[in-house]
């Protein structure tokens, strides 16, 4: 596989690689090979650079939708769900994070280039399914960490969608329950938790089959595949900060001792 000649390709065993570089780029080079792109929401909320001391490249939704602030406007996150798109097998799954800024735009843009699934009964392809995780503190109740000044957020929303009709089907729950990891790792922030993308990888993936993780961090996902399928699982991940691929490896080391 031909990668951009400024990617970066870091083997951490057989059908198991991060890539440090961009993006759209590495994506294509994995077009109609995925099952399943898992997508996180960092790199697309413009002013979060200024939260918790957090310096991700972040960029306007689409060329419709300007942002303000400290946003790099030469991508955009439409290109990106495109390139996710583009990589996915026919009624392949993209499951994308989306916080309040980032879901309205998110679900539009699905369902306008994508189309509606949740309202297609004969198994259209498009937007299906909002979820979410729910943080829990130690003893079970939500997790108020996660504040803002007009209420609480707890966790974070997840949406689900399909290009196209799919025969990929599972009766997981779109909305998990999991404990914040209070540990941080590379480029700082704390992680969002594994459990919830092992239940949907274990759904919606076969082993062998691969996923592709875009704008990684420390990439649950992957290491949810690597749970469920331990020396079977196949994924790349992509990020564009070497010390997100030095947290991914921090994690690795400490859910797998190696």
């Amino acid at each position: 596989m031909g990668l951009p000649d400024d990617a970066v390709r870091h083997e951490i065993d057989d059908g198991e690689v991060y890539v440090v570089g961009d993006a759209v780029e590495v994506l294509a080079e994995y077009r109609e090979e995925a099952v399943a792109v898992f997508l996180d929401d960092a790199w697309a909320r413009p002013g979060r650079v200024q939260q918790e001391g957090l310096a991700y490249d972040l960029h306007p939704f689409d060329e419709d939708h300007a942002a303000d602030g400290d946003v790099d406007e030469t991508l955009t996150t439409a290109e990106i769900i495109d390139a996710a798109r583009d990589a996915l097998v026919d009624g392949g799954w993209l499951v994308a994070d989306a916080d309040d800024w980032l879901f309205p735009r998110f679900v539009e843009y699905l369902r306008s280039e994508w189309g509606d699934a949740a309202a297609s009964p004969d198994g259209g392809g498009g937007f299906r399914k909002l979820g979410g995780v729910t943080y829990l503190t130690n003893d079970g109740a939500p997790d108020r960490k996660t504040h803002g000044d007009h209420l609480t957020t707890g966790g974070y929303t997840v949406l689900f969608a399909h290009d196209g009709p799919t025969d990929r089907r599972t009766d997981v729950s779109a909305r998990q329950v999991a404990r914040w990891p209070e540990r941080t790792y590379g480029r700082g922030g704390r992680a969002k938790p594994i459990g919830p993308y092992e239940a949907w990888i274990d759904g919606l993936v076969d082993e062998g089959e691969l996923i592709l993780v875009p704008c990684a961090g420390t990439a649950p996902a992957a290491l949810a595949a690597r749970r469920v399928f331990g020396d079977d699982a196949r994924y790349v991940c992509v990020d564009v900060q070497p010390e997100a691929y030095e947290g991914f490896r921090e994690r690795y080391a400490e859910e797998f001792g190696e």
